[in-house]
């Protein structure tokens, strides 16, 4: 009995895979778009591929969604601030197509995690944690029998760096050769500078003098 359990419980299992992997007609690149750094003001771009695994030609699109939970803060959404280009798109089995996600921080966004309730949330398991997602979604032609995959996606808004930060560095990474450099010049400089003073110096366009022929006295 207990084996006959075990061999029930396996098929059903294999069942669900195999209707699973049908179900998604279209493979894709990236399962998750979790805990992208960016600044106020700029924007992230990411790209994710679309592979065709149907006979058949597909016919989708990209859109970005929210779900709703109750006691969830304006952190959560952040549907707005998202585009995915090319948004439509058709595709065949064995082609490969190239997307570009972009996320559009605004200047006075806070910092910290936006578009879930935690870090955590692009790992299996925190499904509970997602709150922004793109999805997805194809259909054989004109077709109306949707698949597709909702990809959660969070973005970590960072500290605008110092502006002067790539001069900083430089400057901390040579800064031997920059003090040589400066010792150099102050000596060509004290050296020119004396050479200017000598009395034995010539004036700007200045010739040298022979010196007077001897008189002999007869």
């Amino acid at each position: 009995m207990y084996y006959r359990s075990t061999l029930l419980v396996a098929f059903l299992l294999g069942s669900l895979f195999i209707f699973s992997s049908a179900v998604l007609a279209t493979s894709v690149s990236r399962m998750s778009l979790a805990n992208m750094e960016g600044f106020p003001g700029k924007t992230i771009e990411q790209e994710i591929t679309l592979e065709g695994t149907d006979p058949g030609e597909r016919s989708g699109f990209w859109y970005a969604h929210y779900k709703k939970i109750e006691g969830d803060n304006d952190r959560m959404d952040i549907t707005s601030w998202i585009t995915i280009e090319p948004k439509d798109y058709t595709i065949k089995q064995g082609e490969i197509k190239v997307f570009t996600v972009k996320v559009k921080i605004p200047r006075n966004a806070e910092l910290g995690l936006w578009g879930a309730a935690s870090e955590e949330a692009g790992k299996e398991g925190h499904s509970g944690e997602r709150r922004t997602y793109i999805v997805f979604k194809d259909a054989i032609g004109e077709g109306n029998v949707y698949s597709g995959l909702l990809i959660p996606i969070s973005v970590k808004i960072l500290k605008s760096p110092n502006p002067l930060a790539p001069v900083i560095n430089f400057v901390q990474q040579n800064i031997m050769t920059i003090v040589l450099s400066i010792v150099i010049i102050v000596l060509l400089a004290m050296l020119l500078l004396k050479r200017r003073k000598s009395p034995y110096a010539l004036k700007a366009g200045e010739k040298i003098k022979a010196p007077p022929k001897s008189q002999t006295k007869t």
